[in-house]
């Protein structure tokens, strides 16, 4: 199993909110900060990318099945 197959987007997005809520507390450790701040550039890349794919796999998808979609029903 490669890293991109243990990736849930649904996982990575919720630690994104967490990471955005920690930001929004009044005091902040300048270290910890940096170090959340890359992680969730990171996370957020890869939720990117992930959509990226999704997206690109559904447009394979509509042109698989466009034949099907333009036969129009016989009366």
């Amino acid at each position: 199993m490669t890293a991109e197959d243990e990736f849930n987007f649904t996982e990575a997005y919720e630690e994104v909110e967490k990471i955005n809520e920690w930001f929004q507390k009044e005091e902040t450790d300048l270290e910890e900060a940096l170090q959340k701040y890359e992680r969730g550039m990171e996370l957020i890349l890869k939720c990117k990318e992930r959509l990226k794919k999704t997206e690109n796999k559904l447009e394979e998808i509509k042109k698989k099945y466009a034949p099907i979609q333009s036969v129009s029903p016989e009366k």
